[in-house]
């Protein structure tokens, strides 16, 4: 195997930390396994999967590509720096009046994030930029930083009006601040977020601040930690899908916010267009979070601003506006980890708290004493003992029997398999709904779409999600629970950067487009020098967001990659119509279409084509058996001995359900009226009944 031939993918979940090891030369995989994660320090279980990889595989010269959750944890625990907001005079509290919306609007008890910087450490600055870029009035920072330098904060958020027209105030203010304040993390909004919009620019510039030292050391200290154990270089994964080194990852921690979610959206891409099935709803179920996304003529959609920490045990919060490019995911607190619980009106609730990978569901005899949805179905029987050994976990069905009993079951007067059940029908009708959200809620039939499962959880629940939304198909992917490591290896070094420019279309030339790209070109050059060289030279792809005028949302133009000739203003006027009609339906004849956004985006491809795994061959297998039986638990507590396979040694074999499939780190619950062909890379097609909701 040659150097940097070995490709390791490491994503860290709540519960699990997944690992795969690819041969790239070989295009197969060696291995594939999950270890316990480390919360208390993420790398911790990075580092572990590495050295377990050494006992085997020479680890010299190869490259690590690692979803990861640290920014996010970092937000949503509020355990970020102690962080100060630099504004213009008079706009400091912007982010606390926010958009003036309520998440909720006929609910007057509604709870609003609070905000990450406190009014006791927003600095207004003596400064002022106007909207075309001309000064109103010069940059006077000197009170302000004195103010800074007594308030002892470690990180430095500077957003000013207007400076994505005119960023030299910011600048200057940056420089200032490292004079006098040097080690204190500073990040400016004409860097990270060059963009109109005062509130969400501003957000996007203090979340990246909030995050950015814990991130930052993160990146660098297990990026130095990987170099002594022989590995080439770490890659980052992020919220768009590509890869980022980890100078660049510190840089802008905010575009890691939905890391490993991406990984899998990545990976499922790349499975719909190796196999053709283009139109793909991708969910995943892990230990905390289960997550929907689409995948479109084997595309994944795209977003250019979300909301992070929006839910709060349940409750829509509000959360941060961040205006960052982000593969777009519904996303809940629907794991195998969710608690069940009751709440004051005596309803039976799943999640949104989870037990986490300590103390962990009752069942893996960590200390956890409350039931869980991998509790549940370790009662019923779905869960074995023998697929958890190999992830470094015993199974304790009796703490599971126990945990039931005590918190379901006995309240309600419930059998404890009526219990168990009850907790994984509620599971399973919450992540049905969410895959309504990203296909009928929508405006897309789910019935024209498969649902592809992976995570630790997701080949477990998707049938029975399948049948509640009318989809007539599921299909699990090979190494299912390690899908999002795997995803992790198949990403581009991906940057996007924008430049606002409000104009109508039609006064367009193309003289102004080839300046601001010209800009852009330089400041991606600048960006990309951070990055490894790939197997071909930085493909450049230009496009434009424009939106009807006085409309709030944009859609996305290509203007086609750097060399090409701009498109004339009519035909970028009529692709734009063309797209918003496919979009909502409808046109708006007699409104203007209005420029908002150039944005120019750098794809370097690495070389790596691991996604032929999904379509190598493997022999069909006639005389399969099952490899043993197990005692399923009905709903009236009776018993059914169905049968257990192992997809690895059932190719081109029909199973009949109901039926137990273990398939590399997950399991699939083939249900009473479903079949399940395991397909000859590995992929398993489970055949719904189409009884619906």
């Amino acid at each position: 195997m040659g150097k940097q031939d070995l490709l390791i993918g490491i994503d860290v979940g709540g519960t699990f930390t997944d690992a795969i090891v690819f041969d790239a030369a070989r295009k197969k995989f060696l291995a594939a396994f999950k270890i316990p994660s480390t919360p208390g320090d993420p790398g911790k279980a990075v580092v572990a999967a590495v050295k377990k990889i050494a006992e085997t595989f020479s680890v010299k010269g190869a490259i690590v590509f690692h979803g990861t959750t640290v920014g996010t944890n970092t937000l949503i625990e509020r355990k970020g720096s102690k962080t100060a907001l630099m504004s213009t005079k008079g706009f400091s509290d912007v982010i606390e009046l926010r958009r003036q919306a309520r998440p909720n609007l006929y609910n007057f008890d509604i709870r609003i994030s609070e905000p990450l910087v406190p009014r006791s450490l927003r600095f207004d600055v003596q400064e002022r930029v106007a909207a075309d870029g001309s000064v109103v009035e010069k940059l006077d920072a000197s009170s302000a930083i004195e103010g800074l330098k007594a308030a002892g904060v470690e990180s430095v958020a500077v957003s000013f009006l207007h400076c994505y027209a005119n960023s030299s105030h910011e600048e200057a203010m940056v420089a200032e601040l490292e004079d006098a304040m040097p080690g204190v993390y500073v990040t400016r909004a004409s860097d990270v977020c060059p963009e109109f919009r005062e509130y969400e620019r501003a957000s996007t510039t203090v979340v990246n601040a909030y995050i950015g030292p814990t991130v930052s050391r993160y990146v660098s200290n297990l990026d130095d930690e990987l170099k002594s154990h022989g590995i080439d270089r770490l890659m980052i994964v992020k919220s768009n899908g590509g890869l980022t080194s980890p100078q660049n990852a510190a840089r802008y921690p905010v575009h890691l916010i939905e890391s490993g979610p991406a990984a899998q959206l990545i990976a499922t891409a790349a499975f719909a267009r190796a196999t053709g099935r283009l139109n793909l709803v991708a969910f995943d179920m892990g230990g905390t979070t289960a997550k929907a996304g689409l995948i479109r003529d084997g595309r994944p959609e795209v977003t250019s601003e979300f909301y992070a920490d929006r839910l709060v045990d349940g409750v829509d919060v509000g959360g941060y506006a961040i205006r960052s490019p982000v593969l777009d995911l519904v996303e809940i607190g629907a794991g195998g980890g969710s608690i069940a619980w009751v709440d004051e009106a005596n309803v039976l609730k799943v999640g949104p708290r989870s037990a986490g990978a300590l103390p962990g569901p009752a069942c893996y005899g960590r200390g956890g004493t409350l039931p869980t949805v991998t509790d549940a179905h370790a009662v019923i029987g779905t869960l074995t003992a023998e697929l958890l050994r190999a992830s470094g976990v015993e199974l304790e069905r009796e703490l599971a029997v126990d945990a039931i009993k005590m918190h379901i079951a006995e309240p309600f007067g419930w059998t404890v398999s009526k219990a168990a059940y009850a907790i994984i029908d509620i599971a399973v009708a919450n992540m049905a709904e969410m895959v309504r959200l990203a296909t009928t809620r929508r405006g897309l039939d789910p019935r024209y779409f498969a649902i592809l499962a992976s995570g630790g959880a997701g080949p477990l629940h998707a049938p029975a999600v399948g049948e509640q939304i009318g989809s007539t198909e599921v299909v699990i992917p090979p190494y299912p629970g390690m899908f999002s490591a795997f995803g992790a290896t198949l990403g581009s070094i991906r940057h996007e950067i924008t430049q606002t420019m409000l104009r109508n279309v039609r006064e367009l030339d193309s003289a102004d487009l080839e300046q601001v790209f010209r800009t852009l070109i330089e400041r991606i050059t600048r960006l990309l020098a951070a990055e490894p060289r790939g197997a071909t030279a930085p493909r450049l792809e230009r496009m434009l967001e424009a939106r009807f005028a006085g409309q709030l949302f944009e859609l996305r133009i290509p203007l086609g990659y750097d060399g090409d000739e701009f498109p004339s203003p009519s035909r970028i006027e009529e692709s734009f119509r063309l797209l918003y009609r496919s979009e909502y339906g409808f046109d708006l004849p007699d409104a203007q279409v209005q420029v908002v956004n150039l944005r120019l985006v750098a794809a370097i491809d690495l070389g790596h084509r691991g996604d032929a795994v999904f379509t190598t061959a493997a022999d069909a297998r006639t005389d399969v058996k099952p490899c043993r039986f197990t005692a399923l638990l009905g709903r009236d507590g009776s018993e059914q001995s169905v049968p257990v396979y192992r997809a690895s040694d059932s190719a081109g074999v029909l199973i009949e359900g109901p039926a137990i499939i273990e398939h590399s780190g997950s399991t699939v619950w083939v249900h009473k009226r479903q079949t399940a062909v395991v397909g000859a890379s590995g992929e398993i097609t489970v055949k719904l009944s189409g009884g619906g909701d």
